[in-house]
């Protein structure tokens, strides 16, 4: 009885401690690249992950092995630099698309891209799909972002370049330094794996964001 006792206690740490995501190597992490925008600087320091923004712009993506139901994260990280938004703009509309973090959770669906699909589509939604086992597709992208801008904080919108696109401002960043953003689902999504992004090329921004450390539960 004393066994099955502790053994039980010992997974349910395990639960609590979550999925921890590597930081400290670029192994499993994929670089892509939109049309005619310079990309991002990738590198690892000091066991974290180091995306460098100069007027740039490139995600991350992360494939799980398989499928995974997630009930929430969280994301340890620090920044620096700055956004550069003209007084009167909001942070997301046109022209000023950038952000210091969006942390974005692929969820599987049924949608498929078909042969002509295929061959218009644009490189990073190809690789986006490639995250789906055969004979299953992606329903969208979950983006939890960060915003400078204390009055978008909890706003939530389909993004206007594609309905693949779904975003909620959880963080206001008031100044650089760390920060953490996390959340808990009321029901678990379905994942195909992650998406992180940082950027700065609607604004002609330059920042550096460090992960720190990534845990799905």
């Amino acid at each position: 009885m004393k066994r099955i006792w502790k053994t039980g206690w010992l997974l349910n740490l395990s639960f609590l401690a979550g999925v921890a995501i590597p930081v400290d190597s670029l192994d499993g992490w994929k670089s892509l690249k939109f049309n005619k925008i310079p990309e991002n600087k990738v590198l690892v320091e000091n066991n974290a992950l180091k995306i460098q923004v100069d007027k740039s712009s490139s995600p991350l993506v992360y494939k799980f092995k398989k499928p995974m139901k997630i009930n929430g994260f969280k994301v340890k990280a620090r920044w620096s630099g700055a956004i550069n938004i003209p007084q009167g703009k909001v942070q997301g509309d046109k022209g000023v698309d950038d952000f210091v973090l969006k942390f974005g959770l692929v969820e599987s669906g049924t949608e498929t891209l078909n042969w002509m699909q295929k061959k218009l589509a644009a490189d990073w939604i190809l690789e986006l799909y490639k995250l789906a086992p055969s004979g299953t597709g992606v329903k969208q992208i979950n983006f939890y972002s960060t915003t400078l801008q204390k009055d978008q904080l909890n706003k939530k919108r389909t993004h206007p370049l594609s309905e693949l696109l779904y975003e909620e401002r959880v963080v206001w960043l008031k100044e650089s330094g760390k920060f953490e953003m996390s959340q808990k689902f009321e029901q678990p999504t379905e994942s195909l794996g992650l998406w992180l992004s940082s950027d700065g090329d609607d604004t002609g921004s330059q920042l550096e964001l460090v992960i720190e450390s990534i845990e799905l539960q």
